[in-house]
């Protein structure tokens, strides 16, 4: 609660010209003040602690509820360093219009009362001065500073510093349902304030004042320490849950990862931040997600693993989720849908399959993961619209026949099944495939050759197919490029921000104390339930270049196809960007220079 006063009313000393009420301290000082160029606090950062900020507290009489149509009778307030009340300011405004006499019973102001009484543009610099590098407080402060901004506003003042705080929406947040209500006057029979609002202006900042020492006292208990957070608790949409926003007190302020516990010890959630206690204490902000209010009514323990940097924290999170598989977690278990496309050479006839797994040490040949089975199916008739092998998922053995399909007779398939080829031919063929998946750039100029002349046929949605088809090829052929030798041995990076960071097989070296997210080698393909890991990696060294310091395996990638990769998949982009991301339309301009016919 608020300290005696620095001022009691009977001793304090009215300077006429400003209207300022100062403790007798203040007023008679026997050295001159220090008056600086710039006051002391004027953009207030959030990290201040709340004992370090001034505020000033005021309240407003006026002659009716619209700051357009009706004017301010009385203006009171109080100023605060921290806790230490150090000075008030009160005045009767010349409203410049009559009274009505209701305002009249409500206050007590009355025409007479405000007669001889200054103007407010007479006031208003003498308020601006009082208030001057503090932040603004008021209950129910959309009326107060509402009113206060438009005459300011008119008078050709700038505004008051936003935001204030509304003692109103704090209290909803710290103390209700404990009150019935949030008015001044309940609040102040709440916290015992010893003035008591009146509907005058001095009495009601004052007992706003001592209302609002008393909600930073509970506010402090919960974890509301510094101004950031003050504001966050005010500008918050509700309250459940608020007080288990003291499980995060005792997290650090450094990047890392957080984890959202239940009673029975089971993780909820896990999530990265680059200032963990600013970051965890948001959720418990009125966040209106029914998801969020699930996930802050269920835990019960939150714990918090410092990280070096931003990719450490990024591995972390991603390992965490794909272990334990927290069940408000979203985007870390999408894994679950990723799939690859298989081709085992061994077989007698091979062909592509959309697989579930994928095991390096079989002999077959594996393009993935893919985000999803459709994807996947894209890039697989891509290769199939290149290279004539067998689409029919009907079992085969060397000997096996049946009738051919439609495919056969239009070209598109060597047909193994009425024996038109011999085995060795098939697999050549196949070889070339396999071949042209490290050395892509005459695989990629033939399906793009083909999708142009599909647009220039006007055949806009078979060139969309054939564009789509591209794409999702020739992604995942670059991906498997750079994860070649990201995953393939022992890998040391210097960041330009000095971090040196160490992967082994893919798999980032973390500080992981507590050892609930062990790392093993990611290797090359990337498991499905590893691969959002590897992705991280990749996106970052993508984002953050930095200087190879040792590595088993160069970061290099074949000289053939590099290049027509980066530049199928960066005109692909750019067209989509153009079209706002969609992928359906058809290609806007399928080569440089050349110009779509229209009709």
């Amino acid at each position: 609660m608020i300290p005696s006063r620095a001022a009691d009313v009977a001793s304090a000393v009215l300077d006429n010209r400003t209207h300022v009420r100062y403790g007798p301290g203040l007023s008679a000082s026997p050295t001159p003040p220090l008056v600086l160029g710039e006051p002391v606090q004027t953009v207030l950062g959030e990290s201040i602690p709340l004992e370090h900020v001034s505020f000033v507290v005021v309240d407003l009489e006026t002659t009716g509820g619209s700051p357009v149509n009706d004017a301010i009778t009385e203006i009171g307030a109080v100023r605060f360093e921290g806790a230490e009340r150090i000075g008030s300011f009160q005045t009767l405004v010349d409203p410049e219009r009559p009274i009505p006499p209701a305002i009249t019973h409500l206050t007590g102001i009355s025409d007479r009362s405000v007669a001889g009484a200054p103007s407010l543009a007479t006031v208003l610099p003498s308020f601006l001065e009082f208030a001057r590098g503090a932040v603004i407080v008021a209950h129910n402060a959309s009326f107060d500073v509402g009113f206060l901004d438009a005459n300011l506003l008119r008078l050709e003042y700038p505004a008051l510093p936003r935001p204030a705080v509304c003692t109103a929406k704090l209290a909803r947040r710290l103390v209700w349902p404990e009150v019935p209500n949030v008015r001044l006057r309940t609040l102040a029979g709440y916290f015992r304030t010893r003035v008591q609002p009146t509907h005058r202006a001095l009495q009601d900042a004052e007992a706003t004042g001592e209302v609002l020492q008393g909600l930073l006292d509970v506010g402090h208990h919960l974890g509301i320490r510094t101004l950031g957070e003050l504001y966050h608790a005010c500008s918050a949409r509700g309250r459940p849950n608020f007080a288990k926003i003291a499980l995060a007190d005792d997290l650090p302020r450094s990047p890392g990862v957080y984890v959202f516990r239940d009673r029975n010890d089971q993780i909820l959630y896990v999530g990265k931040a680059k200032d963990l206690r600013a970051r965890v204490r948001s959720y418990f902000y009125g966040d209106e997600r029914k998801k969020v209010q699930d996930l802050v009514a269920s835990v019960a323990r939150i714990d918090a693993i410092a990280t070096r940097g931003e990719l450490e924290a990024l591995v972390l999170e991603s390992r965490l989720i794909s272990r334990h598989l927290p069940r408000f977690n979203a985007h870390g278990k999408r894994w679950r849908r990723y799939v690859f496309l298989k081709l085992d050479p061994r077989e007698a006839w091979p062909r592509w399959k959309v697989a579930r797994s994928a095991d390096p040490n079989d002999g077959a040949a594996y393009l993935g993961p893919f985000a999803s089975s459709a994807r996947a199916t894209l890039a697989k008739e891509a290769l199939e619209e290149a290279f004539a092998i067998r689409r029919c998922t009907r079992s085969m053995g060397r000997r096996t026949r049946f009738a051919p399909c439609a495919l056969a007779d239009m070209g598109r398939c060597l047909a193994p099944c009425d024996g038109r080829v011999e085995p060795d031919r098939y697999h050549g063929l196949v070889g070339e495939m396999l071949a042209s998946l490290e050395a892509p750039d005459d695989l990629v100029r033939l399906l793009d050759g083909r999708m142009a002349t599909l647009a220039e046929q006007e055949r806009y949605e078979e060139a969309a197919l054939a564009r789509d088809r591209l794409r999702a090829l020739a992604e995942a052929l670059q991906r498997a490029r750079h994860d070649r030798w990201l995953a393939g041995g022992r890998l040391s990076i210097a960041a330009a921000s000095g971090e040196r960071h160490e992967l082994v097989g893919g798999a980032l070296r973390c500080d992981d104390p507590a050892g609930i997210a062990p790392a093993t080698p990611i290797g090359s393909p990337a498991p499905r339930d590893r691969a959002d890991e590897l992705a991280v990696v990749r996106a970052w060294l993508r984002r953050h270049p930095g200087e190879v310091l040792a590595c088993d395996h160069a970061p290099s990638e074949p000289v053939a196809g590099g290049r027509e990769l980066a530049d199928i998949l960066a005109r692909i982009r750019a067209a989509d960007d153009v079209r706002g991301g969609g992928r359906s339309a058809a290609p806007a301009s399928p080569r440089p220079g050349r110009r779509r016919n229209r009709r």
